[in-house]
């Protein structure tokens, strides 16, 4: 007996029964999905942006999807870069902001699985398909639901509006061959989880616990990324407590995941400072650089420590000097391993030192003299007041901010430069050659 495999029928779910409005959607995401629309493209808004909208949060982005190629997106926006080697991508950008635009993409066929040297590991994603076929290859189930423009329909293809009602993260399809063939998405599970307040099903649980060392594979650039991502969120306590109990803490930061083994005080320690960044986040918008502090904070302290040497006699600044030393040493060695497997920007973890070395300095009132006014106009000072202020949650004396935020709001509003640390900012200081004229070189010697 023959069985014919017949594609299941996708969930349509009309105006009238979801809560999208167009005006919750950007109007410059709204301008491309019209446009492609109207030039008898499909046209779709896709991805965490529909995710967010139907939960009622503010999505951070609008992603498009569509079956334009990418040559024939770049012909219609003026405005439109293409960007990727192995799938490319359309940037569509309106200022600072950038609608990014890709072609509905499917699965590599077998024959394009490299050898068993790294698993099941996709080298390569670059094969166009159907609006279906795209659905199939995200990565979970709440993120592969689209919204059509022409008739403002939600399109479920994956059974993500049911696992959305469920406050559930699931993987489409297999999620011991999934991890395996992109071991980042362990870690985008474990970030979704913990940014909507969600469950991951226990299947993919299971395969996140027995693949996490597959993370090895995975290309040390997303890692970096994905690492920054899980900071920087405003759910930093639940995704590092997820990341230590799955085992990809120890695949990611294997020395922070033993000194967090060694005691439930060193726990206790870092769970506290991750609340405060949570707290924190609520109102401010704290850079990787203080999410960092936050996270190495307890192990740093400890370090630090151990490192002071015997108090000698020393006057009020020689003893500070002496522990802003200690500090500095403390954190380049917990910074170290990071810095050299994740090639992590130097302006974040030099940004991060000195939030840990000058946030004494906060610990005694603005006078308002000329350095305390250039240490405000610093690029750095933001970060340095925010991560002052995350450092002083268990602090027995709590430094009194306010006699600096009074001299900063007398200063007005002021330009912040680039982070000094960047490279751009680097590039900006190296003396430049003078142009003068031509200099021919001199004739060479006849030969004796």
């Amino acid at each position: 007996m023959l069985f014919f495999h017949r594609k299941p029928k996708p969930t349509v779910i009309p105006r009238t029964k979801h809560n999208i409005s167009r005006r919750d959607i950007d109007p410059d995401a709204l301008k491309v999905l019209y446009r492609l629309s109207q030039l008898g493209h499909k046209a779709y808004l896709v991805g965490g942006s529909v995710r967010d909208l139907l939960l009622g949060r503010s999505p951070k982005d609008f992603d498009v999807g569509t079956d334009a190629r990418p040559n024939e997106i770049k012909r219609q926006f003026r405005n439109c870069y293409l960007v990727g080697r192995r799938f490319r991508l359309a940037h569509i950008v309106f200022g600072k902001k950038v609608i990014e635009t890709a072609t509905f993409r499917k699965a590599p066929p077998p024959d394009a699985v490299p050898d068993e040297t790294h698993g099941l590991y996709q080298f390569e994603d670059n094969t166009f398909g159907t609006p279906e076929e795209d659905a199939l290859r995200r990565d979970f189930t709440v993120n592969g639901l689209f919204y059509d423009i022409n008739d403002f329909s939600v399109i479920d293809y994956v059974g993500g509006l049911r696992d959305l009602k469920a406050r559930r993260i699931r993987s489409i399809g297999d999620p011991n061959i999934r991890f395996r063939e992109d071991p980042v998405r362990m870690m985008r599970a474990i970030r979704f989880a913990a940014k909507l307040d969600f469950d991951i099903c226990s299947a993919d649980l299971k395969a996140i616990r027995r693949y996490a060392p597959e993370l090895a594979n995975a290309s040390v650039s997303r890692l970096c990324e994905e690492i920054q991502r899980l900071l920087v969120r405003g759910a930093t306590l639940r995704s590092i407590r997820l990341a230590h109990e799955t085992g990809v803490l120890r695949a990611l930061l294997p020395t922070l995941d033993a000194w967090l083994d060694r005691s439930e005080e060193n726990q206790s320690a870092l769970w506290d400072s991750l609340a405060a960044l949570d707290r924190l986040a609520v109102d401010h918008d704290p850079s990787p650089a203080v999410g960092f502090v936050a996270l190495y904070w307890p192990m740093i302290r400890q370090t630090a420590q151990a490192l002071a040497p015997a108090a000698p006699a020393l006057n009020a600044r020689q003893a500070r000097t002496a522990h802003r030393q200690t500090l500095q040493v403390a954190a380049q060695q917990a910074f170290d391993p990071i810095i050299h497997k994740y090639r992590l920007p130097r302006a974040v973890w030099m940004t991060a030192i000195d939030i840990l070395v000058h946030a004494d300095r906060f610990n005694r009132p603005a006078a308002g003299n000329q350095s305390d006014v250039r240490f405000i106009r610093h690029p750095l000072y933001p970060d340095l007041r925010l991560g002052a202020q995350l450092l002083a949650h268990d602090a027995p004396t709590q430094p009194d901010f306010s006699t600096w935020d009074r001299l900063s709001a007398l200063q007005g509003p002021i330009e912040v430069g680039p982070n000094p640390h960047s490279r751009a900012a680097r590039r900006a200081r190296r003396p430049r050659k003078p142009k003068g004229p031509r200099r021919d070189k001199a004739p060479a010697a006849p030969v004796p």
